[in-house]
């Protein structure tokens, strides 16, 4: 039946800026058989042609501008997976069904989406929910609300397991020391004094797009980049770090970042974050005054055995898996239209 639903994923984030779980669940889609769309915004990186398929064995996957018209490309019933500031995209597309799906409570930085949230429970039939703390909000109003944790793409990063190819130029150099790394959004909600604490011994490299400077001699920041880059930077990392600030809305936060870390099978040291608690073997909770002992024990503890179990975990996560369980509760609630 997946081959008789087309999935829209109306324009809310550039397809090529830091691959997200929008890309990533709207992939795994195609991947199972559902015909999908991506309406790109262009905010940041123009796209070539107006309609592309970014990988040849899913030629029902397009990445389409989102002022082409997507008519033609519609087969079967009509899904929009809808971010929070999207219930106007519903009124647009008038689908079969229409999904919201909820990432992040709406508080601390992302406090302005709180406004969006009763248009779009309202408008939509189903919500999917990343985190416990999200997914409570939306029952608690009564809602048509599941449980749709984060994932990784095992098969992209498994490989990041050893050094790919050359060292890239930009890391910053370490003289023999241990790299510790974190990529993703450089945002408010880093704790900067945790990042400068670390580098107080170790370098440290940061990679992603940002709103704040860290000023260390031993911090290199970087620019966000490309997807297909990630692995081979974080194959270099000898440790890959969470460092967020414990606010309401981290604390409901399912990081992507986690999952694709250990999909490389990386040690992991994070602030203790609700959502990875259950994997305490194989996450390293640290806070500003342990740190530096937790980054040495996990060096320490990083043998060939932790690599294995750490991607045997990972596997488990993949997106796919996701997108099997979303695909199920999508099929019964068209059934009942």
């Amino acid at each position: 039946m997946s081959k008789d639903i087309t999935i829209i994923y109306p324009p809310a984030i550039d397809y090529k800026f830091m691959h997200q779980r929008p890309q990533q669940i709207m992939k795994a889609m195609a991947e199972l058989g559902a015909n999908v769309l991506f309406l790109n915004p262009e905010t940041f990186f123009d796209q070539d042609e107006p309609v592309e398929v970014p990988f040849s064995h899913l030629p029902n996957f397009r990445v389409v501008k989102k002022d082409v018209d997507i008519s033609p490309f519609i087969k079967g019933k009509k899904i929009l997976w809808c971010a929070v500031n999207q219930g106007n995209q519903i009124d647009l597309h008038k689908p079969d069904l229409a999904i919201f799906d909820s990432c992040d409570l709406p508080s601390d930085e992302f406090s302005v989406w709180k406004s969006y949230i009763p248009e779009m429970e309202e408008k939509c039939d189903i919500i999917f929910a990343t985190s416990p703390p999200i997914y409570n909000e939306h029952k608690a109003n009564g809602r048509n609300v599941h449980l749709l944790p984060n994932g990784a793409d095992f098969d992209h990063f498994k490989k990041a397991s050893s050094p790919i190819g050359n060292r890239p130029k930009d890391l910053p150099s370490t003289k023999g020391r241990p790299l510790i790394g974190y990529y993703g959004a450089i945002y408010s909600w880093l704790d900067v004094e945790l990042i400068e604490k670390i580098a107080d011994r170790y370098p440290v490299v940061l990679i992603g797009s940002q709103n704040i400077q860290i000023k260390h001699h031993n911090v290199k920041m970087l620019d966000m980049k490309f997807y297909e880059e990630l692995p081979r930077y974080l194959s270099w990392f000898d440790v890959a770090i969470i460092p967020f600030k414990m606010t309401d809305m981290i604390k409901a936060t399912n990081p992507i970042k986690f999952y694709e870390y250990i999909s490389a099978g990386k040690p992991v040291v994070s602030v203790r974050l609700p959502e990875l608690s259950k994997y305490k073997h194989l996450c390293h909770f640290a806070e500003k005054k342990n740190v530096l002992a937790i980054i040495e024990e996990a060096l320490k503890m990083n043998t060939a055995e932790k690599i294995y179990e750490r991607q045997k975990e990972a596997m488990k996560h993949d997106w796919v898996a996701r997108a099997e369980v979303a695909l199920k509760i999508i099929q019964k609630a068209l059934k009942k239209k």
